[in-house]
């Protein structure tokens, strides 16, 4: 029988997955590694999105395509970049994706 994780557990999962992985994870994907069905998922990553904005974290969670990522918040990129002396590519990736995500929405 497959484990479902509460809310709280399920929500530290799904972080450690977009940690870890540093791509794009797909909601369906996310919900069969912790037993939660996409609509769950979306609800629960939505929640985690809201609360790294609300609290102005140095992350983001951004959706792509019904899939999502972690990433670096635009506002943190000058110290990431003082940090590595030059632009990575994962990091401008990310950044260009959200700033894709950001105009999108407007």
């Amino acid at each position: 029988m497959e484990e479902v994780l509460k809310p709280d557990e399920a929500e530290a999962a799904i972080e450690a997955l977009l940690f870890t992985m540093g791509e794009a994870i797909s909601a369906e994907a996310i919900g069969a590694v912790i037993g939660h069905d996409k609509a769950t998922v979306i609800r629960l990553v939505h929640h985690l999105m809201d609360r790294y904005q609300n609290e102005k974290r140095g992350i983001r969670i951004i959706e792509l395509d019904g899939s999502f990522q972690m990433c670096t918040s635009p506002e943190m990129y000058d110290y990431v970049i003082k940090l590595t002396h030059q632009p990575k590519k994962q990091v401008l990736s990310c950044l260009r994706r959200w700033r894709s995500w950001l105009t999108s929405s407007l």
